[in-house]
């Protein structure tokens, strides 16, 4: 850790590289490390701070129904029903029929403004 040296940890403080030595009054001209090819005598550091972007989006739906199409899937059942007259004979007829019905689903959108606020509480 790079930081100011006291008379008590100045020893330390020596042995690390890019020590900072402040004089105090004990020890006016405290020994200075040699410098080092590889202590760099800047310092960059990145900030980093989360922000929550809001961006409205209107959409509007659209579905277009096409031509619908049947086909029989299968040989038709018929079953007899007591019509509970003698005279009449009453069938109930059973057809699997597959429907075919094509949608075509489209939709349109308008951005708005976005807005951006300080994350209260994001590490």
């Amino acid at each position: 850790m790079c930081g100011v040296a006291s008379r008590m940890s100045l020893q330390k403080t020596k042995n690390m590289k890019c020590g900072v030595f402040m004089n105090n009054m004990y020890e006016p001209y405290p020994d200075r490390p040699e410098d080092d090819k590889d202590c760099k005598k800047e310092c960059k550091k990145d900030v980093k701070h989360y922000v929550d972007i809001n961006v409205p989006v209107d959409i509007t739906p659209k579905a277009e129904i096409g031509r619908i199409e049947a086909e029989c899937c299968s040989a038709p059942e018929v079953v007899c029903a007591d019509g509970g007259k003698p005279d009449e004979c009453h069938l109930i007829i059973v057809q699997r029929v597959c429907i075919k019905i094509p949608v075509k689903y489209a939709f349109s959108y308008k951005v708005g403004k976005s807005m951006t606020e300080c994350c209260k509480g994001c590490d």
